[in-house]
């Protein structure tokens, strides 16, 4: 990237304002090194006069890799305040587990568990466990490589009120889709997307459904900006819950 380009995004990052939010970081790297690598993004945001407003945000992608399997840690950590009164509290965390080329090439097993928490979603605990299977496929042309992914497999969940304590358990599938597009030549970017679709199994209009995406680029060998949004639908929330969420942001990463 020229410096002209890495001058012009430093000069839109000082501009714009570090927004908080719940957004899953994506693991965007097709063939990781052996060994630990993986990134650490912040969020900053605040605002002072009429009223005072902090936001932060943490988030971390951990991975190990030997051979052809995977250990994956995503952590993603939200904290609001406005007037001195919280108004954000969330916390997700996420731990994957993928044995490449299991059943055959680009044809993996992967287990996960995942615990979650949103205060001001209705949200008190979120905590699954569930596996599934994969396959990958990559393709690449001048002007950049595409690289896919489609995922099938289910898990069992419960979840916790905040306002009622009432605790639900379920049983649901887990459909999703991912792609990263990496961009070649002088300005170089990654491109990205991912769904998922997760309906109860013995219910399936209780169908909750998560797509978010961004774009990515380097600042650095090490640094890198993004720009994400985030769309979550629940068919059936809490009381207290709203079906749809809306988020987007701007991250400032560190990769090791």
């Amino acid at each position: 990237m020229s410096l002209i380009h890495k001058s012009l995004i430093a000069s839109a990052l000082l501009g714009a304002s570090f927004a908080a939010q719940a957004i899953t970081p994506i693991d965007t790297s097709s063939t990781p090194n052996e060994g630990f690598s993986g990134t650490v993004g912040l969020g900053l945001s605040g605002e002072s006069g009429s009223k005072d407003e902090q936001e932060y945000s943490v988030s971390l992608l951990g991975r190990h890799v030997a051979g052809e399997r995977t250990a994956l840690l995503i952590v993603n950590y939200n904290y609001g305040e406005t007037d001195d009164k919280k108004d954000e509290d969330d916390l997700f965390v996420h731990g994957r587990w993928i044995k490449n080329n299991f059943f055959s090439e680009r044809f993996d097993w992967e287990n996960f568990v995942q615990y979650e928490y949103d205060k001001f979603d209705d949200l008190n605990s979120r905590k699954l466990a569930g596996t599934g299977v994969r396959w990958r496929f990559a393709s690449e042309t001048e002007t950049g490589l595409l690289n896919t992914t489609f995922g099938v497999g289910g898990f069992v969940e419960e979840e916790e009120s905040e306002s009622t304590g009432e605790t639900e358990s379920n049983w649901r599938g887990n459909f999703y889709g991912k792609w990263v597009w990496n961009r070649k030549g002088d300005f170089p970017f990654e491109l990205y997307g991912r769904m998922y679709l997760q309906p109860v199994l013995d219910d399936l209009g209780d169908l909750r459904a998560t797509a978010n995406g961004g774009i990515k680029f380097g600042l650095t060998e090490a640094m890198s900006l993004s720009f994400d949004a985030e769309v979550e639908y629940d068919s059936e929330p809490f009381e207290e819950a709203e079906k749809t969420n809306t988020e987007y942001g701007v991250k400032l990463s560190y990769a090791f």
